[in-house]
């Protein structure tokens, strides 16, 4: 098995680990835990899977090379914060595959981001995909839920919003191994999370619940960890475009778990609205100048 197929196997189960992990909260949430104990005791053993995984394999990591790159490092890790963070709301008010395929409209904010900030073309077909991708928001949220603005609905874009950045600060990071920047971004990571969560989330009641559902929520840190590893792997060996095509796998997945788990099924107007988001991120993500030129976004600073 080459290097590419291993990063895509990887991405694949990477994929995976991310469904179990949002179809979860809800679990948890009904076993007593709290907001910031589900979120901060994922983001520790995240953190401690990582490094020991980077340990076992890479003694010396790279030195951050300057300033810059620190500040790109500091902001992929508020993106990874902010991508679960705004989801796990998100699910508090719509249903977990809602969630995600509203999440996962992320495409449609790169290529319009690329239009805007990179003198991209609107073509026939970039303005047919962002179309489709607003009238999937449409047909899951209803035109009423938009006007008023539905909190599930907007919490979701708030998440894919995150995403996006996510994947495009982490690519900016290829000059380093992906050891090294799983390890610096899931510490920033971590750092973030026990610094601003209790500002916000003070209540810790949960850490006296049920001891089976805790170790349960440590090995879905673990396991996030290892998702986390696997995904930095892939950003450094295939195209962004075809990372973020295997990504959307975690729909399939994360749809399938939480059909088994709550009995979710969409009702016709959303499923017409997943088809009209796959559809259009399909339609985006074949294209792969629209993200890979994206990713020159971060450098308009080295000109001003």
């Amino acid at each position: 098995m080459d290097a590419r197929d291993s990063a895509v196997l990887g991405l694949v189960l990477a994929s995976f680990f991310w469904a179990l992990n949002g179809v979860s909260w809800k679990v948890f949430l009904g076993l007593g835990f709290s907001f910031i104990v589900i979120f901060w005791v994922s983001r520790l053993f995240k953190f401690l899977s990582v490094l020991f995984i980077s340990y076992s394999r890479v003694r010396v990591h790279e030195p951050v090379k300057n300033g810059r790159e620190l500040g790109i490092i500091f902001l992929n890790a508020l993106f990874s914060v902010g991508t679960p963070f705004f989801f796990f709301l998100a699910i508090l008010y719509t249903k977990v595959s809602n969630a995600y395929f509203l999440q996962y409209t992320m495409s449609a904010w790169v290529l319009l981001a690329a239009i805007l900030f990179l003198g991209e073309k609107a073509g026939a077909r970039k303005i047919l995909s962002f179309l489709l991708t607003l009238a999937g928001i449409l047909f899951i949220a209803k035109p009423e839920d938009i006007l008023g603005l539905n909190a599930g609905v907007a919490l979701a874009l708030l998440s894919s919003f995150s995403y996006a950045g996510d994947i495009i600060t982490a690519r900016e990071l290829r000059g380093y191994s992906y050891h090294t920047i799983s390890v610096y971004t899931n510490a920033m990571q971590f750092l973030i999370t026990t610094i601003m969560l209790p500002f916000f989330f003070p209540d810790i009641s949960g850490l006296q619940g049920e001891p089976l559902g805790f170790v349960s929520l440590v090995v879905l840190g673990i396991l996030l960890g290892i998702a986390s590893d696997l995904y930095y792997q892939a950003l450094h060996t295939l195209e962004a475009s075809a990372a973020s095509i295997i990504a959307h796998l975690e729909l399939l997945f994360a749809s399938v778990i939480a059909f088994l788990f709550f009995s979710e099924t969409p009702t016709i107007f959303e499923f017409w609205g997943y088809a009209l988001i796959f559809g259009a991120s399909v339609i985006i993500l074949f294209r792969k100048s629209d993200v890979a030129n994206f990713e020159r976004l971060l450098h308009l600073t080295d000109k001003l």
